[in-house]
């Protein structure tokens, strides 16, 4: 009698342990190669630990796998769509001088020639562009929508309510190129956007 109340009360008290959920990923280019629960690929070594909301969205296809690759560096999880500004950062950001800055290592890096008047655009050789860093980890395979529009503000100095001009690049277009803007003829200017990315600089020449 006794053991039957031990089991009632086992049975009672007792609660399944709770699924973890896991991300196995190709360490080279971060890219999710599949999903389920963490003791169907125990000997695994290269996985990060999901929420069981998106585990089971992709399982479903609900999200495509391809389009699921794990930032290396950061350690998270990143699902490819098409972002728009309200999908980005909402906040204008500045975009630092890297005479300021103890390290210049950028993802997006912008250069202003004074003499020529122009302004080039370049993406990180990590996501396939061309401005190389010392220390890059080699091209990864980018996470957005590479029609992604990115808007910047030239604007007068520190003064994002003052705008001289606006243009915007798609990521397409900094994929393997430079994108330049001319006739920049303005004496001191700040840069603004709203960020995609998350380091971005500026190059004074």
């Amino acid at each position: 009698m006794e053991t039957i109340e031990d089991f009632d009360k086992w049975l009672n008290e007792y609660k399944p342990p709770i699924t973890q959920y896991v991300a196995v990923f190709d360490p080279n280019t971060g890219q999710v190669i599949s999903v389920g629960p963490d003791h169907a690929f125990a000997d695994q070594k290269h996985v990060l630990q999901i929420s069981q909301e998106i585990a089971e969205s992709i399982i479903t296809a609900e999200i495509q796998i391809h389009n699921c690759q794990i930032n290396v560096e950061s350690g998270q999880l990143e699902i490819a769509e098409k972002k728009t500004l309200n999908k980005l950062d909402d906040m204008l950001h500045r975009i630092p001088d890297t005479k300021y800055l103890e390290e210049s290592k950028s993802d997006i890096h912008l250069t202003y020639n004074s003499k020529s008047k122009w302004l080039k655009i370049q993406l990180s050789t990590d996501y396939g562009g061309t401005k190389k860093h010392k220390g890059s980890t080699g091209k990864r395979e980018f996470i957005w929508d590479g029609t992604t529009d990115m808007d910047f503000l030239i604007t007068d100095y520190n003064d994002p309510n003052l705008i001289f001009e606006m243009f915007s690049v798609t990521i397409n277009e900094l994929v393997g190129h430079n994108v330049t803007i001319k006739n920049i003829e303005y004496d001191k200017f700040s840069v603004y956007t709203r960020r995609l990315f998350k380091n971005y600089v500026i190059e004074y020449k």
